[in-house]
């Protein structure tokens, strides 16, 4: 996606209450270690889910309980490996503040949008506001906020993780796995399983794959 021009300078911003600005450039070499440890523990989450979902028999399943499950196990990759700059905000919200930036975890809409229900508070992220109340957090009140997102497919695959930057209430850049370098390891799995992993049948699938094998 081009990265669209901004009218407002960073002074101007400031004077509106609003965050720094973030440039898609600089996000992917200001974080370039940080979105591939993002990007590899989305991969793993998803591998660990398939082992859980195969445990379970399909009937008693409960509705919602894959997305659950994904984003637990894709939590407790983040808090591994980030320690205490990951951390559960308010309603439970996993927030990850890492050089200079907040980053938020969020299923996305057919817009790739984030999948929130509109309030006061999901409008001033979106809008980039100076709220601190939205973090209990003053050490970092002005610092860009983005999404680490994903969409689920009408096959039921969790497909296209992506940062997302939104503002103004409109995404203004998006980086994916490719752009960020990000080289996925096609045949790793999740090793927990004391019987044979590999056996297992998937439950999700991660179409991240797909687009480096055709490459």
């Amino acid at each position: 996606m081009r990265e669209l021009k901004y009218k407002h300078t960073e002074n101007s911003r400031t004077m509106q209450g609003k965050r720094l600005l973030a440039n898609m450039d600089a996000c992917k070499i200001e974080l370039k270690y940080e979105l591939n440890k993002l990007f590899n523990m989305f991969d793993q989450a998803i591998k660990k889910t398939n082992w859980i979902m195969s445990q379970i028999n399909p009937i008693a399943r409960r509705n919602g309980q894959e997305a659950i499950n994904l984003q637990g196990c894709f939590a407790e990759n983040v808090f591994r490996e980030f320690g205490s700059s990951a951390k559960n905000g308010k309603n439970g919200r996993l927030i990850l503040t890492v050089k200079g930036y907040i980053i938020l975890f969020k299923k996305l809409d057919t817009k790739g949008l984030p999948m929130n229900i509109r309030t006061e508070n999901t409008k001033k992220i979106n809008n980039q506001a100076i709220q601190l109340s939205l973090f209990s957090d003053n050490e970092n009140s002005e610092a860009p906020i983005l999404y680490f997102g994903y969409q689920k497919n009408k096959l039921g695959e969790y497909v296209d993780p992506r940062i997302v930057y939104i503002d103004e209430e409109r995404v203004r850049f998006t980086i994916d796995a490719q752009q960020a370098g990000y080289i996925p390891n096609l045949f790793s799995t999740y090793s927990d399983d004391p019987i044979d992993n590999e056996k297992a049948a998937p439950v999700l699938k991660n179409k991240i794959k797909s687009k480096f094998k055709g490459n």
